[in-house]
């Protein structure tokens, strides 16, 4: 069974819990931006993210454009955001913490 859509109210609240990230003028999508201290960690960081997703079974877009990375959330089969986009945004922004925040 697929994950429940967020209605707008409830991504309103849920958007309160992670900071910086944007929501899209569709409310389908999120998104932050990372601008690294070179293309190597911005690399570094789409593999640590690539296992955490996997983990996960969520996955993320990807936009990379030499030290900046952008990362875009979206629950597919619910056409919209979900609590996994929340609970995948909050496992990104602690790993930025943890391994990224000194190489930004």
């Amino acid at each position: 069974m697929p994950t429940p859509k967020f209605n707008s109210q409830e991504i309103a609240e849920a958007l309160k819990t992670v900071k910086g990230w944007t929501l899209e003028s569709d409310e389908a999508f999120m998104h932050k931006q990372w601008q690294f201290d070179s293309f190597k960690t911005a690399m570094e960081f789409i593999t640590e993210v690539a296992d955490i997703a996997e983990h996960q079974n969520h996955h993320p877009e990807f936009l990379s454009v030499y030290r900046k990375m952008r990362v875009r959330l979206s629950t597919h089969d619910a056409s919209g955001l979900t609590q996994k986009d929340f609970d995948l945004a909050t496992a990104i922004d602690s790993l930025i913490a943890s391994q990224f925040s000194h190489r930004i």
